[in-house]
């Protein structure tokens, strides 16, 4: 495993049991702490492709720079285009479609 990967992991594994909490508020520390969880899952997720796209390219003969280079038209653009779309207006949905707070605070 690399050195970065090493790393995260043992972070991982050295944050079982209580955990502390060091901001004020305590839902800003929930926000975070899922910020930081996505970032770990991000970093194992881009180490597995990292791993695949040398895999496929040692296969196809190719360097790993030729592979990422590779670039789509027609259907298949199209179709990862619209799934960049859609992942944006997931993650985005809170901008892209804001609701009126239920707990009676006001509106940004």
């Amino acid at each position: 495993m690399t050195a970065p990967i090493d790393a995260i992991l043992a972070l991982v594994h050295s944050a079982r049991g209580a955990r502390p909490q060091s901001l004020d508020d305590r839902e800003v520390e929930e926000v975070l702490n899922i910020a930081l969880a996505l970032l770990v899952e991000l970093a194992v997720s881009n180490d597995r492709i990292d791993r695949l796209e040398r895999f496929v390219a040692e296969q196809g003969g190719m360097t790993v720079e030729a592979l990422r280079d590779t670039a789509y038209d027609g259907a298949a653009a199209n179709e990862r285009q619209q799934a960049t779309d859609a992942l944006l207006a997931r993650v985005l949905r809170i901008l892209i479609d804001p609701r009126v707070p239920t707990d009676g605070r006001p509106e940004r």
